[in-house]
C-alpha cells in the first residue's frame, strides 16, 4: 500500500504505509529520519508476515506537514499524531516499536496511551532528555527553521520514570551507544523493578539498534509477538 495521509487534532497532515496482516504494529524513526528508515533496513518484509506493520512520517519529517511554531511539536500534538493515524487504520490497540526520537516518544505514549498493548523502545533512556544543555547545543548546531522549531517544541517534554510505564516493555541499547548504555545502565534497578526488561548488545552503536536486523530480530520478534 502506498503513501495515504490521516489529519491530526490540529489540522497537520500525516504521511503514514500499512503493509501486511495480524496484530497492529506500529514503527516510529529517530529524529533525522521518516518512515523510508524502516524499508531502507529490511524490516517491512521482515515483519509484515506476522504483523499489520504501520509506518508514519512525524510531523516535521519526509511527507508529513511541518509547521514553524515550536508548540506544534510539543508532546501532547505527537500523542495526537500517533492516535490520529491509529485512528484512520481503524486500529483500537497496537505494539510499537521506537528508535531513538521514536523510542522516546514511546516512552510517552506508554506512560500515557490505554491503547498500547506493548512497546519495544531503542537508543533512549528514562528522565529527562531533552534539557536546556542539551537543547541550546543542538540549536546551535541548526539553520533550517523545521528543525530549529522542533528542538525548540521538544524543550517542554517532561521526563518518564520506569515506574510510569503501564504496558510490557522491552528497552535495549548497545554498548558503544555513546551516553545511552550508561544512563540506562544506572537506571537498570529501576527499569526491572517496575516489571520491565533491559538488554544491552555487544558493540551496537546508535544505529546499529536498527540497522543490525539479523541481530536485533530475535530479541524484539518474540518479544512483540507475545
Amino acid at each position: 500500500m502506498g503513501t495515504i495521509f490521516a489529519t491530526s487534532s490540529d489540522g497537520v497532515r500525516l504521511a503514514y504505509e500499512v503493509h501486511g496482516t495480524g496484530p497492529a504494529l506500529l514503527l516510529l524513526h529517530g529524529f533525522s529520519n521518516d518512515r523510508s528508515l524502516w524499508t531502507k533496513h529490511g524490516w517491512i518484509a521482515h515483519l509484515q508476515r506476522a504483523f499489520t506493520v504501520i509506518t508514519m512520517d512525524m510531523r516535521g519529517c519526509g511527507d508529513s506537514d511541518a509547521p514553524l511554531a515550536p508548540d506544534a511539536y510539543q508532546v501532547e500534538q505527537h500523542l495526537a499524531d500517533v492516535n490520529a493515524v491509529a485512528d484512520a487504520c481503524h486500529v483500537n490497540q497496537f505494539r510499537l516499536w521506537g528508535w531513538s526520537f521514536g523510542g522516546t516518544l514511546g516512552l510517552h505514549l506508554a506512560a500515557r496511551s490505554p491503547r498500547l498493548r506493548r512497546a519495544v523502545v531503542a537508543g533512549t533512556y528514562f528522565g529527562r532528555l531533552f534539557t536546556d544543555a542539551y537543547v541550546q547545543r543542538r540549536l546551535a548546531e541548526t539553520v533550517q527553521p523545521v528543525a530549529r522549531a522542533r528542538w525548540q517544541g521538544v524543550h517542554s517534554w517532561p521526563g518518564i520514570e520506569p515506574q510510569d510505564i503501564q504496558c510490557p516493555m522491552l528497552v535495549y541499547t548497545g554498548t558503544a551507544d555513546g551516553n545511552v548504555v550508561g544512563q540506562l545502565q544506572q537506571q537498570r534497578a529501576a527499569i526491572e523493578a517496575a516489571g520491565l526488561s533491559l538488554y544491552v548488545f555487544n558493540n551496537l552503536r546508535h544505529g546499529g539498534l536498527v540497522s543490525a536486523v539479523e541481530v536485533v530480530a530475535p530479541l524484539i520478534l518474540p518479544f512483540l509477538r507475545s
